[in-house]
């Protein structure tokens, strides 16, 4: 069984999957709380499952961009657990969870996540043979210099998704009209059943990180300038 674990930002998630598929999940909006909530969580995910620690064999993690204290608290709980269950763990970028949530679409997929101080990370996805491939850089910014670094990629029109707020999708639509598509209300937060899966493709196919040199994705200090 494989433990799926998500604090990037305010939204946090985790699940649990094994050879069947997403066993249980748990979302919710902790804002800054990831470090009273998340243990508790993942305790009572366990027993609401009906297993506990011994059945784990993996550890997936969000590993980014996003919050710097919530990538911290995230990854430093996946790590503590591989090591005291002597279990492989798997990091997995934040925006590839935000893409595959989406897959397939015809069209590129933008997956966009909030980073704190109204601010926003984002990147281009496109699918290829059922899985969704990262096919740009990381942008971030403020709505407007956002809408502007997209609009230089060749990637239009595309898919919104993610952490859409009311004040990035007016400047989006102002910015694209009729050549941008949003992705449902509901979608907006990020599941670690996705994370799980692919997770647990990748550890399947043996590409497991080290414990030790595993490391998160901090936005750039000069995007937050």
């Amino acid at each position: 069984m494989l433990l799926a674990v998500d604090t990037s930002t305010h939204i946090s998630s985790i699940a649990l999957h094994d050879d069947h598929g997403v066993c249980g999940e748990v979302s919710w909006r902790s804002r800054e709380n990831h470090t009273r909530s998340l243990m508790p969580e993942i305790v009572r995910l366990l027993e609401m499952v009906g297993t506990n620690t011994n059945a784990l064999r993996a550890i997936g993690v969000a590993t980014g961009p996003g919050s710097f204290t919530g990538l911290r608290i995230g990854l430093s709980a996946a790590k503590g657990l591989a090591f005291s269950l002597n279990v492989a763990i798997i990091g997995v970028p934040t925006l590839d969870i935000v893409a595959s949530m989406h897959t397939p679409q015809n069209l590129p997929t933008c997956a966009i996540l909030q980073v704190g101080r109204g601010r926003y990370g984002a990147a281009f996805y496109e699918s290829r043979d059922g899985t969704v491939q990262r096919v740009s850089d990381y942008f971030f910014g403020a709505p407007e210099s956002l809408a502007q670094d997209l609009s230089r990629q060749p990637f239009v029109p595309f898919f919104a998704a993610g952490e859409i707020d009311n004040a990035l999708r007016a400047v989006l639509r102002f910015t694209f009209a009729s050549r941008i598509f949003f992705a449902s209300v509901g979608s907006e937060i990020r599941r670690a059943g996705f994370l799980g899966a692919l997770a647990w493709q990748r550890w399947q196919n043996g590409a497991v990180d080290d414990l030790q040199t595993l490391a998160p994705y901090y936005i750039p200090t000069a995007s937050l300038a």
